[in-house]
């Protein structure tokens, strides 16, 4: 397996871990049968299993390649298909890892929608307890706060939704 070269990066990625995710960069020159043996072989020594119905692809690369990705269901012209289970995301489609949503050619104002109705949502239900003005603050700070921090962080905020949480 030989993951990517980033410029000004000086190793190589290839797998990334954090808690119970583990997210792997392959190439399209890299076999997904050489990494199940990986896999496997990581497996047998550490007694981990992984959750292949969690399994998620982000084909990454040019149109062509994506295309050939979802429709033949192979990284590399020489692998099996990839089982049922795991699921391919298309272009404009996102998935969540590690909290960021990522993907091709996503929306990344989508996630913040969500995150709106929430905290309209919580701060409509606190409203109707008639907070004090120092009620409402900390109210704000921990709610608001809480539910934006670590999205602003990873995804980015959009100028619209800034100013819709300002509002």
């Amino acid at each position: 397996l030989s993951g990517y070269t980033i410029p000004g990066v000086e190793n190589k990625i290839l797998v990334t871990l954090f808690a119970d995710d583990t997210t792997i960069y392959l190439r399209k020159s890299d076999r997904i049968a050489d990494l199940q043996h990986c896999l496997d072989t990581w497996c047998l020594a550490s007694g981990a299993k992984f959750n292949t119905l969690k399994t998620e692809i982000i084909p990454i690369g040019s149109e062509t390649h994506r295309t050939s990705v979802l429709t033949t269901r192979c990284l590399h012209p020489d692998d099996n298909p990839l089982p049922a289970s795991i699921h391919i995301a298309k272009d404009k489609e996102a998935i969540r890892s590690l909290g960021a949503w990522i993907g091709n050619n996503v929306d990344n104002a989508a996630p913040w929608e969500r995150v709106l109705d929430k905290i309209h949502s919580t701060l409509s239900h606190f409203q109707r307890s008639h907070p004090t003005l120092f009620t409402k603050s900390h109210l704000v700070q921990a709610s608001v706060g809480g539910m934006t921090q670590y999205l602003a962080k990873v995804q980015g905020m959009p100028k619209h939704i800034e100013d819709a949480l300002e509002k």
